[in-house]
């Protein structure tokens, strides 16, 4: 099934799941073990669904979509209209199996590029936005000896060292992810807008978990750094504060055995 056939219904579904206020992942997944597919659990009375989940949010999946989730669903299906763009649930065969050892890996995920890039060895980079010329050119000569090898490199598309990580894995056939904290929809920091469409055309990817149109906001780039981490072998740390979303990146690799 490609993107562009894939049943509305169906993306409907996995939208109200993952991008309903009020429902948390935790609550996606516990209705997806207890019901099966989106639109199975959304087909579920009230007295059903309030068996696994609080009352609050068995009443607003019980409930029609309101007008902000009907435009994210009509926004998103023109999205995936385009041959580039694609979204890839934990119901897909390819799903990237490495997500699976997080303790709560996304329900899905939208990718603007090739989910293909997300299937084979990859490693992790990331480091400091305010990295040194010396850190930066390093980071670029690892990226590119791991793309030249046969590594995918991973990093979060920000400034600094992720960058310099992307930039160096575009001059080998390995490529790159970019892992990013607003929707696939948005390029954050906005003076990447260059780099991402390099990626894009070079074979890559850039993934994101959230919502198309959701902004950067602090609290989502901890959460696209494990996705950084469970998508690699391992993560390469160049230039961190010792207080620093590197080094949880780093940490999370670790507790999942990368």
């Amino acid at each position: 099934m490609t993107d562009s056939t894939r049943d509305p219904a169906e993306v409907a579904a996995w939208l109200r799941l993952t991008a309903t206020p009020g429902v948390s992942a935790l609550a996606g997944r516990r209705l997806l073990a207890k019901f099966g597919l989106p639109q199975t659990v959304l087909a579920q009375n009230l007295a059903s669904l309030r068996e696994v989940v609080d009352a609050k949010v068995a009443c607003v999946l019980n409930a029609p979509p309101d007008a902000a989730m009907s435009a994210l669903i009509d926004c998103t299906l023109a999205w995936l209209a385009d041959a580039r763009h694609a979204m890839v649930t934990m119901a897909d065969a390819g799903y990237p199996v490495g997500l699976l050892d997080l303790a709560d890996p996304p329900l899905l995920l939208y990718i603007n590029g090739d989910p293909n890039r997300l299937a084979g060895p990859a490693l992790g980079m990331v480091g400091a936005r305010k990295a040194t010329t010396q850190g930066a050119r390093d980071a670029q000569a690892f990226a590119s000896a791991f793309s030249n090898a046969g590594w995918t490199v991973v990093s979060g598309l920000a400034l600094g060292i992720d960058a310099a990580a992307h930039a160096g894995a575009l001059e080998g056939p390995g490529g790159t992810v970019a892992v990013i904290g607003t929707g696939a929809d948005i390029v954050y920091p906005g003076r990447h807008h260059a780099l991402a469409h390099r990626i894009v055309d070079a074979g890559g990817a850039i993934v994101s978990e959230f919502a198309l149109g959701t902004p950067g906001l602090p609290n989502h780039f901890p959460r696209r750094n494990r996705i950084i981490a469970a998508l690699s072998r391992g993560v390469l740390v160049v230039e961190a504060a010792e207080r620093s979303g590197s080094l949880i990146t780093a940490r999370l690799a670790s507790e999942i055995g990368r």
